[in-house]
């Protein structure tokens, strides 16, 4: 039977009965709840269309199970052919009762009143339950609905594995967002950074993201425990979007060339350029000598103005 809403029966009327056959007492009999319809589908599977975290709570999941018309014998009916069922069954389907012409009407009355008592049409056969998953496991955890609907987890990563992509394994990275279609990014020798494409930069969501330095594809690391003691100085993150970079003084003074080319959803292509230049010592020491002469002359400044305020102020005094 197709399922519709009207079929629903609330939970507080799941266990009516209707007794108005003698000695047969009519009722639902409810299957296992099935498996939950969804879960929080985590990075490691879904990538960018991921819905873990706080994106958990806008998941629908639901469980539901369906309610059969049964009867129970609770004394002698003195009917012979129905006497025959029970005695083969603890419990009968109505569908199989019904088929005994002289109870026929009287169960099919039965039914209605059932019916009348669970809410639901005169002429429904068949109920049902739903009910939200909510913070159920198989909601939380896609490697128990996986077992729960097919008995395997084989289709989806190892869990351990995916446990790992969770969470930020390149947290201690600094972090460049690149927001122009050309970027010029000054680097420190042996640091590590995170380079991230600004989502506002293109139209619509990001579906794929392929990195070169100068001229050579950037591998992607599919599984990795921690960013900074990768043996690669260059690498593509678990992520599929951001780029790490760990270079060294002599890489970076060859001024390396990165090129992000960028799919969206849409047909649509990026893209971004980014140069990288050398931060040396000698340029941190000039930047911080700027910043002493700029104060200098900015107490001079102050020194200066407040010798003339004061000098006015004894003139008008006079």
């Amino acid at each position: 039977m197709k399922f519709r809403e009207f079929d629903v029966v609330s939970f507080d009327l799941e266990n009516s009965v209707d007794s108005s056959l003698p000695n047969v007492e009519m009722f639902v009999k409810w299957s296992e709840w099935s498996c939950c319809s969804a879960c929080c589908c985590p990075r490691a599977v879904c990538k960018q269309f991921e819905t873990s975290g706080d994106k958990c709570k806008s998941v629908k999941s639901y469980q539901n199970r369906r309610g059969d018309f049964m009867i129970r014998r609770k004394g002698e009916t003195g009917i012979d052919d129905l006497e025959a069922l029970f005695n083969k069954h603890h419990v009968v389907k109505l569908s199989m009762a019904l088929k005994i012409p002289e109870i026929q009407q009287n169960l099919d009355n039965s039914r209605i009143s059932l019916n009348g008592k669970l809410k639901v049409p005169s002429e429904t056969l068949a109920v049902f339950q739903t009910k939200d998953c909510k913070d159920h496991i198989q909601k939380m955890d896609c490697w128990e609905l996986a077992k729960c609907l097919y008995n395997s987890t084989d289709m989806l990563p190892e869990k351990e594995v995916a446990k790992i992509e969770e969470r930020d394994v390149c947290e201690n990275a600094s972090i460049f967002v690149l927001r122009d279609a050309y970027n010029i990014l000054s680097l420190m020798p042996e640091k590590l950074y995170r380079l991230q494409i600004d989502r506002k930069i293109g139209a619509g969501n990001i579906v794929k993201v392929n990195f070169t330095l100068d001229g050579e594809g950037v591998e992607k690391l599919d599984h990795i425990r921690d960013c900074a003691h990768q043996p690669k100085r260059v690498f593509q993150h678990p992520n599929g979007e951001d780029l790490i970079v760990r270079l060294s003084e002599e890489q970076l003074s060859r001024n390396p060339k990165i090129i992000a080319v960028i799919s969206y959803q849409s047909p649509a292509r990026l893209e971004v350029m980014v140069d990288m230049v050398l931060k040396t010592k000698r340029n941190r020491q000039n930047e911080k000598k700027g910043d002493d002469w700029f104060s200098i002359i900015l107490i001079s400044s102050l020194a200066l103005c407040t010798l003339i305020l004061l000098g006015l102020s004894l003139f008008f005094l006079r």
